[in-house]
């Protein structure tokens, strides 16, 4: 009977003592997250001619660079840039207009394009 109560104790004991340890140790050291918070993308709409439409944005998205390339030439068009006509301000979300022109700031009407955005 003594040696069960002693086995009982030491086995006790020796629980103890490694949640102890476990614990000290695993109050030692750094602890990292990696990874990223992904917020929505932009709602695109681009049904009217040389017109593009974001609408609710992220704020981090603010100052997105585009690009446009003609995907069949048009003899009329040389370049193809795209430009801000309309921003709807600050916020947490937003919305913008945007106009497909060519080298005079003109809009462009007919061709097909591929616009692309880079975000920050």
């Amino acid at each position: 009977m003594n040696v069960g109560r002693f086995s009982v104790m030491a086995s006790l004991l020796c629980l103890w003592a490694s949640t102890c340890g476990a614990a000290e140790i695993a109050g030692q050291g750094t602890l990292r997250f990696t990874g990223a918070i992904v917020e929505s993308g932009c709602a695109t709409n681009a049904r009217s001619g040389s017109v593009m439409e974001l609408r609710g944005c992220a704020r981090v998205s603010r100052g997105s660079r585009f690009e446009a390339r003609n995907v069949a030439s048009v003899a009329s068009v040389n370049a193809a840039h795209v430009r801000l006509v309309a921003d709807s301000g600050e916020g947490r979300y937003y919305d913008q207009r945007y106009l497909l022109v060519d080298n005079a700031g003109k809009a462009i009407e007919s061709g097909n394009y591929v616009i692309t955005m880079t975000s920050p």
